[in-house]
């Protein structure tokens, strides 16, 4: 049983992304050159992706300016998918890989530079 435990956490700690000051200013730049309709379609898919991590609520800076740009309905906005990207990728990567592709154009785009980028 504890194999399984540590083998999980080791399969979890794989997945982790750490980003760097001068990375997410770059991510940062790509996702603000996004349009309108990609971010009302991706900012959604993101912040179920941030509440349905396997590493429960960011409870950091981060996370507090998540959820005080929902809770003013402004996390369809440029700053809401920079910090959502940014979430997602501290938590779970591989979704919000596949929910910035999924979405197709600009957004699959956007997932391609921040691919170069880390």
């Amino acid at each position: 049983m504890f194999e399984k435990m540590d083998e999980q956490k080791s399969i979890q700690k794989e997945k982790e992304i750490t980003i760097t000051d001068s990375q997410r200013k770059q991510i940062y730049k790509y996702a603000s050159n996004v349009g309108n309709r990609t971010i009302d379609d991706v900012c959604p898919a993101l912040f179920d992706c941030v509440l349905d991590s396997a590493h429960g609520r960011l409870k950091n800076e981060l996370g507090q300016v998540i959820f005080h740009l929902q809770k003013n309905e402004r996390l369809n906005t440029r700053i809401g998918l920079e910090r959502l990207i940014d979430a997602g990728l501290r938590v779970n990567p591989e979704k919000t890989f596949r929910i910035l592709e999924s979405a197709g154009g600009e957004a699959k785009e956007l997932a391609d530079n921040i691919r170069r980028v880390l």
